[in-house]
C-alpha cells in the first residue's frame, strides 16, 4: 500500500515539476528512511522523500554537479500522508504545495549562492535566445520563429514580442489553473532579466509586463525575482503615460560659425 501511495505522489509530482523545467531521472526507490523520486532542472534537483513508518512525504532540494544531483538535500516542506485513511485528492494538495514551494523564493534560498559570472559573461542573452527559452513553455513559438526569420531576414524583436508572446503569457497568467506554468514563466522572466542585455531588459519591462492585463499581472506580481519586481513596479509608474522627448540641445555659436567657414 505504501508504494501505492508514493506512485501515486511522484506521479502527480512528475507531471506539475516537469511544467516547472524538471525532469524526473530514472535512478532512485529507496532510501534507508524510505522511497525517493529524483528530479533535476536547470540549475538544482528536487526529491521526494516517503518515510513510510512516519506516514510523512517531504519535498528536498540541493544543487548539481556533473548533471547530477550534488546530495546536500535540504527539506522544503513536508505533509502527512497516510495511504489508508487519505485520499487521491489529497495527495494532489500535497502536490500543489510542493510546486508552488518549488517555484518560490525559498527553493533559492535553500540553494548554495551561485558563483559570481566574469564581466565577459555577463548580460549574455540576447533576444533569440529569450524567445527560445519561452518556446519551451509555448512550443508553437518555434515554427513562429522560423516563419520569421523567412520572411524578414531576421527577427523583429519588439514585433515577435509584441504579437506573439505577449497574448499567450497574458492567457496563461490569467488562466487560475495554469498556476505552475505561470511560475516557471515568472521564473524565466526573473532570470532572464538579470541576464539579459539591453534589449532582452526591454522587452520584458516595456513590451512584457507593461502589456499585460490585470489579472495577468495580480498573478506575476508576487511570483517576480527581486531585481525585476523592483523594475516591474517602477514601470507600472509609466505605464500609460506619455513621455516628451528629450529637446535637442542648441549648438554652441562658435560650433555653428566654424561649420559654415568650411
Amino acid at each position: 500500500m505504501e508504494q501505492k501511495a508514493f506512485d501515486l505522489i511522484a506521479g502527480k509530482a512528475e507531471a506539475a515539476f516537469g511544467e516547472l523545467g524538471y525532469r524526473r531521472l530514472e535512478a532512485g526507490g529507496g532510501e534507508k528512511d524510505g522511497k525517493t523520486a529524483v528530479f533535476v532542472g536547470e540549475d538544482a534537483a528536487c526529491g521526494l522523500l516517503y518515510a513510510q513508518e512516519k506516514k510523512r512525504v517531504s519535498l528536498r532540494v540541493c544543487g548539481l554537479e556533473d548533471g547530477g544531483p550534488d546530495g546536500n538535500w535540504k527539506s522544503l516542506s513536508t505533509w502527512l500522508y497516510d495511504p489508508e485513511t487519505d485520499s487521491a485528492a489529497q495527495a494532489q494538495e500535497i502536490v500543489d504545495d510542493f510546486a508552488e514551494t518549488l517555484a518560490g523564493p525559498k527553493r533559492k534560498s535553500a540553494l548554495p549562492a551561485r558563483k559570481k559570472r566574469k564581466k565577459d559573461d555577463e548580460n549574455n542573452v540576447d533576444p533569440l535566445f529569450f524567445f527560445n527559452r519561452f518556446a519551451g513553455v509555448f512550443p508553437e513559438l518555434k515554427d513562429e520563429l522560423v516563419s520569421e526569420k523567412e520572411a524578414y531576414g531576421g527577427v523583429r524583436v519588439v514585433t515577435f514580442a509584441r504579437e506573439r508572446l505577449l497574448p499567450r503569457l497574458d492567457g496563461l497568467l490569467a488562466d487560475p489553473s495554469e498556476k505552475n506554468r505561470a511560475a516557471r514563466c515568472a521564473g524565466l522572466l526573473s532570470d532572464l532579466y538579470v541576464s539579459g542585455d539591453m534589449d532582452v531588459r526591454s522587452i520584458i519591462t516595456i513590451v512584457l509586463l507593461n502589456g499585460l492585463g490585470g489579472a495577468a499581472v495580480e498573478t506575476l506580481r508576487p511570483l517576480l525575482g527581486k531585481e525585476l519586481a523592483k523594475a516591474f513596479e517602477a514601470g507600472l509608474k509609466m505605464k500609460g503615460k506619455k513621455v516628451k522627448p528629450e529637446k535637442k540641445k542648441k549648438k554652441k555659436k562658435f560650433m555653428a560659425t566654424t561649420l559654415a567657414d568650411r
